[in-house]
């Protein structure tokens, strides 16, 4: 990362790209809908209590689909339900979602990210399984899984946009480092896939810093790690979800 000239504010702490993933990963961006409106995760989790409390969250590459089911974990945490979160890489990962399904207490939550890795053969096994131990199931995954549907994951410009306006001191670079412009194109280049818009931007962020050497870079924001943060994708919650949204 290039070094930026910090504002003489005498403030002595600086940060210096706001597409970093310490500010985009999941957990660190408000959840959204499809348009860019904020939503309530309890309106969520009664849809979720009304499915039997497993279900699967769909979408594409890009979507928003590991951050939504962030939030959701730590909503659960807070209100006493024992989750456990699995990220799956590939089938070698299959036996984590299993013993984590086979060591959860009734009424737990296995949060598996990455669903489709499991298999037809391995993922049946993990339903029958966690219906034998009373826990429950949410899952993320790019295509359909035989689970209820939670959430159907979309992606938009006016959401991008939106995304953009909550990063760290965006009234000091938008405009300048980062325009209306940069956004519109990294979402059609990258295809309407968040993550890979806000790596573009990121670049874009840093050659328009070689470009206008004298521009500022933001003041420092205190930011407070998500103790039970697990999922490393570095983006935000962006979704379309099959209810109204809810202020």
């Amino acid at each position: 990362m290039t070094t930026q000239r910090p504002i003489n504010d005498g403030s002595s702490e600086f940060f210096g790209n706001p597409f970093s993933t310490r500010y985009t990963q999941p957990g660190r961006i408000a959840p959204m809908d499809g348009f860019g409106r904020l939503l309530n995760l309890h309106g969520i989790l009664a849809s979720l209590a009304e499915l039997g409390g497993t279900a699967a969250i769909q979408g594409p590459h890009g979507s928003g689909k590991t951050t939504l089911l962030e939030h959701l974990a730590c909503a659960l945490q807070h209100r006493g339900v024992c989750v456990v979160r699995v990220r799956l890489r590939g089938m070698s990962d299959a036996l984590k979602a299993l013993l984590a399904i086979a060591q959860s207490p009734p009424g737990g939550m296995v949060c598996i990210d990455s669903w489709e890795q499991m298999g037809r053969l391995l993922s049946s096994l993990a339903r029958g399984l966690a219906w034998v131990r009373g826990c429950h199931v949410l899952v993320t995954s790019h295509r359909v899984t035989g689970l209820p549907l939670l959430i159907d994951c979309q992606t938009s410009h006016p959401l991008l946009v939106a995304i953009v306006r909550q990063l760290p001191s965006h009234e000091i670079w938008h405009g300048q480092r980062i325009a209306a412009a940069d956004v519109e194109e990294a979402f059609e280049q990258c295809g309407g896939n968040m993550r890979e818009s806000l790596y573009h931007l990121y670049d874009r962020f840093e050659r328009h810093g070689r470009e206008v050497p004298d521009m500022p870079v933001m003041p420092a924001v205190s930011i407070v790690p998500l103790r039970s943060m697990k999922f490393m994708k570095p983006f935000g919650i962006f979704f379309a979800p099959r209810y109204p949204s809810a202020t």
